[in-house]
Order: C-alpha cells, then sequence, then structure tokens
C-alpha cells in the first residue's frame, strides 16, 4: 500500500462506521503511533507541522482547539546538552517528526524515581476507618443543599491547618525533548482525615451560577483510597511561592492528646464532631432523592 493511501487508527475506524457493507472491527485502543508522531509535530513545528503529519500518516484530526492551543502554550524547551550549545543544528524546531518513527511509546515516562510518599500509617491508626462507611450525593438542582455552601463549611470547620502548594499532572515529552504537563482534574477534599468530599465543583461564577455540579460525601472504607491519592499527589507538589503554608501535621493517634488544641481524633466525644461537621446545618426538608447519613 502506497503512503498515501495509509490510513490512521482512527480514520480507519470512522471509515469502518460509515460503510454499511463493511462490518466494523473491534476497536483497537492501543496505543497510537500516529498520534504520537503528530504530537510531537506539534510540540516542535507547531500547527503547519501538525497537520503534515496527520496527512502523512493519513489519520484525522485528534486534538480540540483546545487542546492543541494548551500543548502549545504549555510547551517547554529541552535542557541543552553540552555538546550542542551553540551548534547551528542545536534546537527542535527544524526535525522532521515522520523521521523519529519507532515502535516504542514511551510519551509520560517518568524522568525520576517514585517520591517518597508524605507519611504512612499502621490501619488502627487512620480515623477514617472508625467511621461507618457510606455515600451521600448532591446534586446541584437539590436547592436544599447548596453545593458551594457544603464545601465552604468543611473548610472552615475543619481543625488542621491548609497548606498551599501546586501539583501538576503527567508530563508528555516528545522525542526532540520538548515537553508539556498535564493539569490535575482531581477535586476532592478530605477533611482531617474523616470523610471526603468529592466533585466537579470549582469556585467560580459560573460553577455558582449557571453550570450543573455533583458532589459525593465518603466515609469510611472509601477515604482509604483517596488518602492513598492525596499521600502521593503531595510528595510530587512544590509550594507556591510568595506564600507561606504552615507545617503538615500528621493526625493524631488514638488515644493520644491533640497537639495545641488544633489537632481532633477521631476518639473525640460526639458533640465535638458534630460540632465540626459542615453537614450537621443541612435544611430540615432535605430533597427526598438524596440519601443522608446520620
Amino acid at each position: 500500500m502506497s503512503r498515501s493511501r495509509h490510513l490512521g487508527k482512527i480514520r480507519k475506524r470512522l471509515e469502518d462506521v460509515k460503510s454499511q457493507w463493511v462490518r466494523p472491527a473491534r476497536a483497537d485502543f492501543s496505543d497510537n503511533e500516529s498520534a504520537r508522531l503528530a504530537t510531537d509535530a506539534l510540540l516542535d513545528g507547531g500547527s503547519e507541522a501538525y497537520w503534515r503529519v496527520l496527512s502523512q500518516e493519513g489519520e484525522v484530526d485528534f486534538l480540540s482547539s483546545v487542546e492543541a492551543q494548551y500543548i502549545q502554550a504549555q510547551a517547554r524547551e529541552p535542557p541543552c546538552p553540552p555538546d550542542t550549545l551553540g551548534g547551528a543544528e542545536a534546537g527542535p524546531k527544524g526535525l522532521d517528526s515522520s523521521s523519529l518513527q519507532s515502535g516504542t511509546y514511551f510519551p509520560v515516562a517518568s524522568e525520576g524515581s517514585e517520591p517518597a510518599l508524605l507519611h504512612s500509617w499502621a490501619s488502627a491508626e487512620k480515623p477514617y476507618l472508625k467511621e461507618k462507611s457510606s455515600a451521600t450525593v448532591y446534586f446541584q438542582t437539590d436547592k436544599h443543599n447548596n453545593i458551594r455552601d457544603l464545601v465552604r463549611r468543611c473548610i472552615t470547620r475543619t481543625s488542621q491547618n491548609i497548606s498551599i502548594r501546586s501539583v501538576e499532572g503527567e508530563i508528555y515529552c516528545a522525542k526532540s525533548g520538548r515537553k508539556f504537563a498535564g493539569q490535575i482534574r482531581e477535586k476532592f477534599i478530605i477533611s482531617d482525615w474523616r470523610f471526603v468530599l468529592s466533585g466537579s465543583y470549582s469556585f467560580t461564577w459560573l460553577c455558582g451560577h449557571v453550570h450543573r455540579n455533583i458532589l459525593s460525601k465518603f466515609t469510611g472504607q472509601a477515604v482509604e483510597l483517596f488518602d492513598e491519592e492525596f499521600r502521593h499527589l503531595y510528595a510530587s507538589s512544590k509550594p507556591v511561592m510568595g506564600l507561606k503554608s504552615p507545617r503538615l501535621v500528621a493526625p493524631v493517634p488514638p488515644g493520644a492528646a491533640p497537639a495545641n488544641g488544633r489537632l481532633s481524633s477521631s476518639s473525640g466525644s460526639a458533640s465535638d464532631r458534630m460540632s465540626s461537621n459542615p453537614f450537621s446545618g443541612r435544611s430540615a426538608g432535605s430533597h427526598p432523592g438524596t440519601r443522608t447519613d446520620g
């Protein structure tokens, strides 16, 4: 088959779906080398190089305009090795992505070792395991449980200080050395290691007034998964310049006295735990479709 008639994985799938005479083959979700080449070309040479590789590979435009703009805006230049400083051929701009084909696909390969976790503790020390396992879902259409107010109360009633740090998503690295980082789209709050709020809500005007959002509250065993993810995120995060964050303190082990009155353990009295529960102030007229836990 000639190069001009070659079809990329996505284009071939679309052609099979549109043809009423061809039964679509089983979807192939393996790594797409054509997509990698096109993404590398966008990083190295911009939109023109991206479209050229798509044409060469017989592939469709698989990036939205927002995605393409993000990749170009977040692109980072590779570090210059000593032997290329001042060289006429230095830099990735002139690279032809079609000459970088290979049988490997490692666009997000880690460049360093796994960071050390924030802390570790035995099961007996985990406050959330002393809570009853439950899941409660709140919808923005439920006017009796305002999502914005629930999240705000959760933040203001916590007993630990909040640490301000920044963390990136995965790193995509082209063969030329140029790279860009993704974003963290996970949204969850672990309140004093007792329960988790997770959902799509953001503190923006659009989310507060016109977007529809969902918020879930988890207690008990499910919190452990968020605990693990949080510690991985914290280990790879960095302090935000210009902001002074307090020292992160691990939860008080069961039976120990709170340090300086700032930390509360799950072994505290019921009245203490209710006073810091942001959900205790809900309206008595809860929406019948929303399950709440006492």
